[in-house]
């Protein structure tokens, strides 16, 4: 509860950090909407189990009812043209509902983890689309951040190609070093060790969680050839460091603007499941109840 209070703070703070105008208004408007439906619903929830009663159709339906609404948050960004309030606003109230639904979840299925296997299966999908949302949230309020901190932008379908121009520059001013200079030191060292690096995007999980891990191999690296090298050399080992730093860059971004795009292959897939179930679930309780 506490994880859960925590992040609702978070998603305030942030909402009024970035939402323009009039953002107490819309903000205190959705949170007081959300906790006015859910706090009568669980009093009336808990009322009933007090008195022996069913309490299962109140939050079941009102939970139903929350997954119907989360789900048209995906519509409402497909037709943006339609007069039905800012995308801003369905993001946020996305989230108020999202987080109001956990202690309804938790309420109707009387614990973390049912009994049934079917309800299981509810369960489960319930709390893949929780994670991946929070993980979601999570991305939207770090990576824009990260990303302006890189020195360059770069539209993500180009990356690929990017990376392969490096690579080719980088082993045209190798070639040339070493047919000018006579030397084979820099060409062996750049085959040996280099190489592997400019050949596809690496080091993707410490550029994800913003670690130094690809600038320390590079400078490591470049710092244990340049003693064995010449003046001239080391000014073409210079550039090769550039193009490499410039290739770290690549790769953060390839790895960072990733992981916006394709977080929601998990979320909506997830939502799916959970509402396909949650129907079915629907469905067989009130035929049984006939």
């Amino acid at each position: 509860m506490r994880a859960i209070l925590g992040l609702a703070q978070t998603v305030w703070r942030d909402a009024r950090a970035y939402a323009p105008a009039r953002p107490w208004r819309r903000l205190a408007a959705i949170w007081l909407a959300a906790f006015a439906v859910w706090l009568p619903i669980s009093l009336l929830a808990w009322r009933a189990e007090r008195n022996l009663g069913n309490a299962a159709p109140v939050t079941g339906y009102t939970l139903f009812a929350a997954l119907l609404f989360l789900a048209a948050f995906n519509l409402r960004k497909r037709f943006t043209v339609l007069p039905l309030g800012t995308v801003r606003a369905w993001m946020v109230a996305h989230g108020v509902v999202g987080l109001v639904s956990i202690p309804l979840y938790l309420q109707h299925s009387g614990g973390l983890w049912p009994g049934g296997f079917y309800e299981r299966g509810i369960a489960l999908a319930f709390y893949a689309v929780l994670l991946s949302g929070f993980a979601g949230y999570a991305l939207e309020r770090l990576i824009p951040r990260r990303l302006t901190d890189l020195d360059f932008e770069v539209i993500y379908e180009r990356i690929p190609s990017e990376i392969a121009e490096l690579r080719e520059r980088c082993e045209a001013l190798v070639l040339k070093a070493m047919q000018e200079l006579g030397s084979d030191t820099l060409g062996r060292y750049y085959y040996e060790s280099l190489d592997w690096y400019f050949w596809q995007p690496r080091f993707l999980l410490s550029h994800l969680v913003g670690g130094r891990r690809a600038g320390r191999w590079i400078r490591g690296h470049i710092s244990a050839l340049r003693r064995y090298l010449n003046e001239h050399e080391r000014a073409c080992l210079d550039q090769v460091e550039d193009l490499a730093l410039r290739k770290s860059q690549l790769d953060a971004h390839l790895v960072l603007q990733g992981a916006l795009r394709y977080w929601l292959f998990l979320h909506v897939p997830a939502a799916v499941l959970l509402l396909v179930l949650v129907l079915w679930h629907l469905l067989v309780v009130n035929i049984y109840a006939l």
